[in-house]
Parts: structure tokens; C-alpha cells; sequence
């Protein structure tokens, strides 16, 4: 399947800001000085808006019912996840390994998703949720596909509710996650649609849908943070920072700059990779007794090659061949166009 560059240069910011996030600059609740974003959660959220620009295009061009997009994708990602997950049993034993790149402290059911559980439990909800309407021959339609953005927009409204009223534990924002991404994969027919009038009526929806996004936000966020919490400001900040990114990114402001697109590339194993090899550098600095004013910036830096180095082996080791063998086996031996969906 051939890459989209500028996809890849989103992804690379995120990769960057995951980078950004590793230096001693952020505060102990993820915002950086001046900026009052938590980068971590906005490299997710990128990452996640990334994902669901392709995805459904991918699955829509696999022509085996859906088996060739899975046997690809479980052959792309798993090995490199199953490797993440023992490195960080090994080297973080206190985090959960099962979640590798996330290293926030766990809630028993957090309010925001992404900031405790990382990008893996929306990205799984969505594979499913495209496979279903895959299935049932509707993922070719924008209109139902805003329809279910709106719909789980509106889920997670109601979940932010109920958070407030019953004074319960909720995931309000997985459902919302889940929103983003489907609304990411309308952004992409607007651009990549066979005829002229496909893409203005994908844009239309994308509009419809960005708009509804910005009169419920401010509201899930108000109502889901219980009382005495005060994050929830610099959580939706966020959020709204990510989406208007995504759509100036994918839009007219189109970036495909060869070092942001190189770490787009490696952006999936770095975001597994991090926290670990974090861990690794400050152990490699404890053995060597190095200390003084700038062992916390030394051991970032540390912790930052050994991430990108391993983010590049594990690209040229695991991710290519395999992702080769994905394609063999499923009868796509060379690169495909990413196929363009085709609006009802």
C-alpha cells in the first residue's frame, strides 16, 4: 500500500512531541511550561487521528472479506507489541506490561482513556467497529459513518452525564475517541474520493461533524471531571489542540518534511519502545555513577537514542519483513495505491 507523506509528517509530530515530552522540560502533569497542552496525550491522539485516516481505506481495498487487512495487520503490529510488552515486564515491572509506551498511573476506570491507557483500547475498538460495518457492506458510506462518529460523540456526552450524576467511575472518553477517528477517516475521502461531488459531499459531512465537535466538547469535559478535579481544562485543550492540527495538517497545510516523515515511519515502535528504554538509560547512568547538574538531561537524551535506535532496528528487523510476508501471503506482493473509498 503506498504511504501518504503527509500522514507519515503527522505521525512524525507526534513522534516528535513524544520526544519533546522525554526531556526534562514537562512538568509532573504532562504540560510543558507556557504551552499548557500535555504532549503525550496530544502525540495520541495524533497517532490515533492517523490511524483512522488509512485504516478504512485499507480495509475497503482488501477484496478476501476483511481476512488479508488482518492477517497484514496482526503481523505488523503484534510482534513489535509482544516485544514492547516483555522489555517493559523486564525493565518496568511496577508499569503494566500488557500496556507497553504508558507509564501514567493507573485509575481503576479513568475519565480520560487515552492519558491512562495509551492509544492500544480505542485503536482495538475501531479495528472492530470498521471490520463489522466492513462486513456488513457499510463502510463504504460517509453518511453512516458520520452518523456513527455522531452517535458515539453523543455516547460519550452521555457517559460524561452520568459520570456527574451518579458520581461513578466511567471511560467517558473512549466512545469519544472512537468519534475522532471515524471523523479522521471522512477527512480522508474529502481529499482521496473518486469524483469531485463525492469529496464535496465527504466535506460537507467532515464540517457537520468538526462542528458538532466543538459545541459538545467543552461539555463532556465540564460535565465528566468530578468536582475537586481541575485537569479537565488543560484535557480539553488538548483535545481541541489535536483536531485543529489534524485537520490543518491533512488539509492546506500539507507537510511532508523528510525528517518528520522518517519518524513517522518509526513512530509506532518508539511510542511502544520509550518508556523502556527511558528506564534503561537511567540504569546505564546509575552503573556508570555518573552524577551532577546534568545527569537528568544526560540520561534523557540516553533514553531518547537508545529509543530511536531501537525504533529503527525493530523497523528493519521485525516491521518491514513482516509486513512483506503480510502481503505474500495475502496475494499482495507489491505496493498498492491506497484505495479510495467510494461515497452513497
Amino acid at each position: 500500500m503506498e504511504r501518504l507523506a503527509h500522514v507519515d509528517a503527522l505521525r512524525g509530530g507526534a513522534a516528535l512531541l513524544l520526544l519533546m515530552h522525554a526531556l526534562p522540560l514537562a512538568t509532573a502533569d504532562g504540560a510543558t511550561a507556557g504551552l499548557g497542552v500535555d504532549l503525550w496525550l496530544l502525540a495520541t491522539l495524533w497517532f490515533l487521528l492517523g490511524c483512522g485516516f488509512v485504516v478504512p481505506a485499507s480495509l475497503h481495498a482488501s477484496s478476501d472479506g476483511g481476512r488479508g487487512f488482518v492477517v497484514r495487520r496482526l503481523l505488523r503490529l503484534v510482534p513489535l507489541y509482544l516485544l514492547a510488552a516483555l522489555l517493559t515486564a523486564l525493565l518496568l515491572p511496577e508499569a503494566s506490561a500488557w500496556l507497553p509506551g504508558v507509564t501514567a498511573a493507573k485509575q481503576a476506570i479513568p475519565f480520560e482513556v487515552a492519558s491512562a491507557y495509551g492509544a492500544m483500547p480505542p485503536i482495538l475498538l475501531f479495528y472492530l467497529l470498521c471490520l463489522l460495518m466492513h462486513q456488513l457492506g457499510l463502510l463504504h458510506s460517509v453518511s453512516l459513518r458520520a452518523g456513527a462518529a455522531l452517535l458515539l460523540l453523543a455516547c460519550s456526552l452521555l457517559l460524561g452525564l452520568a459520570r456527574q450524576l451518579l458520581d461513578g467511575a466511567l471511560p467517558v472518553t473512549l466512545p469519544l475517541l472512537v468519534s475522532l477517528m471515524l471523523f479522521a477517516s471522512l477527512r480522508h475521502e474529502a481529499q482521496h474520493a473518486d469524483s469531485s461531488y463525492a469529496r464535496r459531499r465527504a466535506r460537507e459531512y467532515a464540517r457537520y461533524t468538526r462542528r458538532a465537535y466543538v459545541l459538545v466538547l467543552p461539555v463532556i469535559f465540564l460535565a465528566g471531571w468530578s468536582q475537586g478535579e481541575a485537569a479537565w481544562a488543560r484535557q480539553l485543550l488538548t483535545y481541541a489542540v489535536a483536531l485543529a492540527g489534524f485537520v490543518l495538517l491533512t488539509g492546506r497545510l500539507t507537510i511532508g518534511t523528510p525528517l518528520l516523515v522518517w519518524l513517522g515511519q518509526l513512530g509506532y515502535g518508539l511510542y511502544l519502545l520509550l518508556p523502556a528504554m527511558q528506564r534503561l538509560a537511567a540504569l546505564l547512568m546509575q552503573n556508570l555513577a555518573i552524577s551532577g547538574p546534568g545527569a537528568v538531561m544526560g540520561t534523557a537524551l540516553l533514553g531518547l537514542l537508545l529509543a530511536l535506535g531501537s525504533a529503527m532496528l525493530c523497523r528493519w528487523l521485525l516491521e518491514q519483513p513482516l509486513a512483506h510476508a503480510g502481503k505474500r501471503l495475502t496475494g499482495q506482493s507489491g505496493l498498492l495505491p491506497l484505495a479510495r473509498l467510494h461515497t452513497r
